[in-house]
């Protein structure tokens, strides 16, 4: 498992908007190719959508859905892919006109690749290292 936690200068409510938009992960989240929505209707739990991203040199595409949601403080997702599943997810707390955020994940291979969970996590990691400067950028950007 690995987790980040940053200050974004916006309410929860902002931040949480921004996490919950599909159509604008793309922008902030350069490692995705694709995402095709699954389930029509609101954001809530139970949504589900397909995304393509790159893992290193390789695409990997996963189907990813809302575990829990508690709006405007917490997002749950579960991420299933062919060589492995987990869960990420982001806590939102107000801190005086700011918003802390804290993102964890965790990610388990399947089959053989349960070898590779580790090194999974590892390049998860790397990957999502600045994950929430991202975010930051793109929410305090974008009023």
């Amino acid at each position: 498992m690995f987790s980040r936690t940053n200050m974004i200068n916006a309410s929860p409510e902002r931040v949480f908007a921004v996490l919950t938009d599909l159509d604008r992960a793309r922008e902030w989240m350069p490692t995705i190719q694709k995402i095709d929505g699954l389930t029509p209707g609101p954001f809530q739990v139970g949504t589900s959508w397909r995304e393509v991203r790159l893992a290193g040199k390789r695409t990997l595409e996963s189907t990813v859905r809302v575990a829990s949601l508690d709006r405007p403080s917490r997002l749950g997702l579960e991420v299933d892919s062919k060589p492995m599943a987990g869960h990420m997810a982001f806590n939102l707390l107000p801190k005086g006109g700011a918003t802390e955020v804290h993102y964890e994940a965790e990610m388990q291979g399947k089959g053989l690749f349960r070898l590779m969970s580790g090194t999974m996590n590892r390049m998860m990691a790397e990957t999502d290292s600045d994950l929430l400067d991202r975010l930051k950028t793109e929410v305090e950007g974008h009023p």
